[in-house]
């Protein structure tokens, strides 16, 4: 009986110690990850939430601060029958250009396969993303649709700019600030303009749709703190996801897309993995029949 005892223990302890990946407390999520998804939503490295519905090429991130810039990470949406869509990611990482779109990938101009891996960047494509690794520390994942996930190494910290903010840790300061006076985030947004060499995108112009708070439905809060999310409630904050779902839904109104609170579900979801938990499965027969990747 002790000897069966004492197997079974050290059967638990080792795979915490061989890979620790899989505790709550993932290092790589905490901190160090920015995203997008679903109806403009954006997540900062130093976790905040906000909208921003702009249809020109933004800077999503880049490294700035420093004598040369490692990465450059740019982005375009568009909308497709009422949801809005990614359709073009623009990447310089050291000294390579790579360029994604649905189904095509060019590096320095020139078209290649997957798997690649070359100049000290991996590409590679699964049924659910596209994942951009580079030996520098810098990994992107694009499910070729509405989401973007873009970890970073902790030594750019304090070093990048653009979408995703500063990534110096402390939420709102300095992205939402200029000499002391707070931006809104469509102000924010537009400032991480790029516009190519013969382009001349006009700045997104946007308000809350009237009544937004006039008839909440209480899917958003029900379905993010579920049982299938219980997990993840102790490992990514839901508040703010819930705010946002609200805010899809009062969003949808004016879009007729309601399936647009499915990708908060699915990104909350995904950061709840990415974070090392295990969220179990929220979709139902009445809600979300959408895919989407975890």
């Amino acid at each position: 009986m002790l000897s069966k005892e004492f197997s079974s223990k050290v059967n638990i302890i080792q795979p915490m110690l061989t890979n620790p990946i899989i505790t709550p407390s993932n290092p790589a999520h905490n901190g160090r990850v920015c995203s997008t998804w679903g109806n403009f939503h954006f997540k900062t490295f130093d976790g905040d939430i906000f909208f921003f519905p702009g249809l020109c090429n933004y800077v999503f991130a880049s490294h700035c601060n420093a004598p040369y810039e490692d990465f450059n990470i740019q982005l375009r949406r568009i909308v497709v029958e009422n949801a809005p869509t990614i359709n073009h990611i623009t990447m310089k990482i050291e000294g390579v250009a790579a360029e994604l779109t649905k189904d095509v990938i060019m590096i320095n101009s020139k078209r290649v396969q997957l798997p690649y891996s070359q100049s000290g960047i991996t590409i590679v494509k699964n049924s659910v993303y596209v994942k951009v690794a580079s030996k520098s520390g810098i990994v992107l994942m694009w499910n070729e649709d509405d989401s973007i996930l873009l970890e970073l190494n902790e030594k750019y910290a304090n070093q990048t700019c653009g979408l995703c903010g500063d990534f110096n840790g402390i939420p709102n300061y300095n992205e939402f600030y200029s000499n002391n006076i707070k931006m809104t985030a469509l102000q924010f947004g537009n400032m991480q303009k790029m516009d190519g060499p013969t382009e001349h995108c006009e700045d997104t112009t946007s308000t809350q749709p009237d009544n937004c708070t006039d008839n909440l439905d209480d899917r958003c809060q029900k379905t993010l703190t579920s049982s299938a999310f219980a997990e993840c409630n102790d490992l990514v904050d839901v508040t703010e996801y819930i705010m946002a779902c609200q805010d899809d839904l009062c969003r949808s109104e004016e879009s007729k897309n309601a399936s647009c609170i499915c990708d908060t579900f699915a990104e909350y979801s995904r950061q709840c993995a990415h974070a090392g938990g295990h969220p179990l499965n929220w979709r139902t027969s009445k809600l979300c029949r959408k895919y989407h990747w975890r």
